[in-house]
């Protein structure tokens, strides 16, 4: 009697399949390692990025660097120009002063979007972001502090939008967030700033979101962001690479 024997065949991947995927993990690394280098501010505005430096300083290719490079030419952290490689995006007045006028308008937008749409989820999710937000406001700063605050401060203002339901929107505001925090982190305002009960700001974001006040929600996200550009103007005003691009239009 003959018996039918069934052959599972394994489809393992190939020796091909591996390096790009180890290729493409090399690139992501060294794209989150520059980027938070540059929005940090560790990578100074204007300063020219050297492939091989940059190769030795992440010990990662420079293939992987150049790829990574390129796509934060994208995301606007990154110049480049022909024969004369990378460089960190300049900073300026007038470009921080436009770049606050988009993301009130953005922002303004995905709130009342979030308003309108928003479930008990995303309401959950920012009293939950809010309540860490404000245990860590209401502690002494110090550097490790400030860097946990970092983290839940984008928590947060990401929590309030998420309600949108528009992914373009969201990695719109992402992108805007990015490079305000770019500007704060050059500024010598980041921090604590004197004068200002951020606290209080926050939690007047928070009240009128779980109240669904969109009107409310949208005057206090622009007195928060004009407050936060004031701050970091005089926080940079004077400092090296404080100029350089323009406001478009």
């Amino acid at each position: 009697m003959n018996q039918k024997i069934n052959h599972t065949v394994v489809d393992y991947p190939s020796n091909m399949d591996l390096i790009t995927s180890s290729a493409r993990s090399l690139t992501s690394q060294a794209f989150e390692r520059l980027r938070r280098d540059i929005i940090q501010g560790h990578l100074a505005p204007s300063e020219r990025l050297r492939i091989q430096a940059l190769s030795e300083r992440y010990q990662i290719g420079a293939t992987a660097i150049r790829e990574a490079l390129s796509r934060l030419v994208t995301d606007g952290l990154v110049d480049s120009e022909d024969q004369r490689g990378f460089t960190v995006a300049p900073v300026s007045r007038e470009e921080l002063l436009d770049l606050t006028h988009t993301r009130i308008q953005v922002e303004q937008m995905a709130l009342r979007m979030a308003v309108a749409k928003g479930d008990l989820e995303w309401e959950s999710q920012v009293l939950s972001c809010y309540h860490r937000l404000s245990r860590l406001e209401s502690q002494p700063w110090s550097v490790e502090l400030l860097a946990n605050w970092g983290l839940a401060h984008r928590q947060f203002h990401e929590a309030l939008i998420s309600g949108c339901a528009s992914p373009w929107t969201l990695r719109l505001c992402r992108l805007l967030y990015d490079q305000t925090e770019r500007y704060r982190n050059l500024s010598a305002q980041a921090g604590k700033e004197r004068g200002r009960d951020v606290t209080k700001e926050h939690k007047e974001l928070a009240d009128a979101a779980l109240a669904r006040d969109a009107d409310a929600l949208c005057r206090s996200i622009e007195a928060h962001f004009d407050l936060t550009t004031r701050l970091i103007v005089d926080g940079v005003a004077g400092q090296q690479g404080f100029k350089g691009r323009k406001a478009a239009g």
